[in-house]
This record gives structure tokens, sequence and C-alpha cells, in this order.
């Protein structure tokens, strides 16, 4: 998920072929080195990683959805340090810490795989939208709505994919209780351990991973569309609008589900849309720093967080019960 501000990229793109600013003084290589390893976007952190965590708890933690998440963490550091790299057109710099997360990626990468074969499944999603991220790097559009798009898609998926590898979930479907087809057999879950129900078994896209994924990936859209009439499209009626359409449909489902789901999703919603049609006015008069905005999406954040594990659930009872009438 790349989260880098303007400032982020004006100094990658025009460190192509530099050398860095010679630094002295005591813990000056420590910053350095920090800099260039260590993401340093909170927002970023939160976005990438809190539906994963919250699928992880949701499925209930296995040593599967454990390695999973530190895999899901190199990703983000190599994303970012990556997508700096590719911002700065290969910036010699940049290389080093884009190379090592790219390295730390793999092998843990590859042990989920050859201990989960059935995520297979899901590599040609995360393929394509890293080869999407990336060229967007290159292209310096990494900021585009088309990217954020790619980005929300990302972190979500991870979430359902994270819930599958629950222990809530380990159990082989009906009448394979006793076979051992495919790769290390369909013990204990075929959507996890092998192909024999099929590329896209039920046991791989368990309802409560799909609604909670869902939940992140309109939040977090929402936080996109928020973000960008605070920085980018501040001042532009539009986008502020979008925002204030996108938060009120959040409202109306919130509504929806208040009679089988009750307040919380309700209220979750509210919080969201106050920020969102507050803070841009507010900002319009007096720029709010994007420090603080940030901090602001990273309490949000964490509110969506609180209430998708302590409700993904009954969301999901609720929502199922509305599209069932």
């Amino acid at each position: 998920m790349n989260m880098h501000t303007d400032a982020d990229r004006g100094k990658a793109a025009g460190s192509k072929g530099s050398k860095p600013a010679k630094s002295t003084g005591p813990g000056s290589k420590g910053r350095q080195w920090r800099r260039l390893w260590i993401p340093d976007q909170i927002g970023g952190w939160a976005m990438a990683l809190m539906p994963g965590l919250a699928g992880l708890l949701i499925g209930g933690p296995t040593w599967r959805s454990l390695l999973l998440m530190v895999a899901w963490a190199f990703c983000y550091c190599f994303e970012f340090t990556g997508s700096r790299w590719m911002v700065s057109h290969r910036a010699a710099r940049f290389a080093p810490p884009a190379l090592g997360y790219a390295l730390l990626t793999a092998v843990t990468g590859l042990i989920l795989l050859v201990g989960t074969p059935g995520l297979l499944r899901w590599v040609p999603l995360y393929l394509v939208l890293g080869a999407l991220n990336f060229a967007a790097a290159w292209m310096r559009t990494e900021r585009s709505w088309w990217n954020d798009t790619v980005v929300v898609i990302a972190a979500c998926t991870l979430c359902l994919i994270a819930v599958s590898l629950g222990s809530r979930f380990q159990k082989p479907e009906p009448g394979l209780e006793s076979s051992g087809v495919g790769y290390f057999g369909c013990q204990p879950n075929p959507a996890v351990d092998c192909f024999a129900s099929g590329f896209l078994p039920s046991a791989a896209l368990p309802s409560v991973g799909v609604v909670s994924a869902a939940v992140f990936a309109v939040t977090q859209f929402g936080s996109v569309i928020f973000v960008k009439t605070m920085i980018r499209e501040r001042g532009k009626t539009w986008c502020y609008l979008l925002s204030l359409a996108w938060n009120l449909a959040l409202c109306l489902i919130g509504v929806a589900m208040v009679r089988t789901a009750g307040w919380w999703p309700l209220l979750t919603a509210l919080v969201l849309l106050v920020r969102a049609a507050l803070l841009p006015v507010i900002s319009r008069r007096r720029r709010i720093p994007i420090l603080y905005v940030g901090l602001v999406e990273c309490a949000t954040s964490l509110l969506v967080f609180i209430l998708v594990i302590a409700q993904a659930d009954v969301m999901t009872a609720s929502l199922t019960s509305l599209l069932g009438a």
C-alpha cells in the first residue's frame, strides 16, 4: 500500500543519479537507515495491516494465518521501498531495502505456499495488483484513483484469506473426511490444503470473511475519497460531494441493519460521515497538516477494526438476512 506524501514523492523523484546528502553527528546513520528501510506512513501501516489482523482474529489464529501476516508485513515494506525505487527510476540508494524486502517476502511466501498450497488460487490476483501498483509508481501516478483502488483491494482481500485460514474453519468439507487426495491431502481444510473441491470452494470464501472484507473495502475507499478532499482535491466541490454521498450510503446501510445488527454499525458510519462532512470545510479556511489527517484516519481505521472483530458474525447474519429478503 503506497502511502507516500507529495514531499516523499518529490524527494524520491529527484534522487535519480544523485548521491545522498552527507549527515554528521551521532545517530545520523541510524536515522538514514530508518528513512530508507522503515515505512514512515502511520496511516499506511494501519490500512495495510488492520484488515488482515481482523481476519486472523475472526477466523482464529493458526500458524498459517500468523505466517500470512508476517509475509504481508514484509510485502508491505517491499511495496513501500520498491515503489520509492520505481518512482526514483531505480536510484541506487533505494535498491538495497527494496531487494532486501523482496527476498524476505519471497522466502516467507514460499514457506507459506509449501504448507498451504491452496493459497495458489490467490496468486494471479496479487500478481496483477502488484504489477499495477509498481506500474503506477514507475509512471509516478501512485496517488491516482485507480492505484488507490488497487491498494484497497489488495489489503481487504487479505482479510478474507486470513479468515479462511482460521482455526474455526479447520474442518474437512462433507464427503472429504476420510479422503487424502490432493497435495498434502485435504485435511483439515480443502480451502487451504488442496484443489479437490475446485478452484474457489466454499471453504475459501466463508461468508463472515466476505462480509468482513467488504466492510473494510467500503470504509477504506471512503477513507481514500476523504483524504483526497483534504489534500489533492482540497477545495473541489465534486470530490467533497462524492465523499458525503459515499458516507451517507454507509449510514443508510447501517440504518437497514439496526433491527438485526444493533446500533454499532450505524454509529460507526455516523462517525465517518461527521469527519467527512466537517474536516474538509474547516480545511478550506485553515489548512490542516497532513500529519493530523493521517492521525484522524488511524483513529477511524481503528474504529472500523474494532467494529469488524466485535460484530463480524452479527453483521454477516444481518446482511445475509437483508439480501435474502
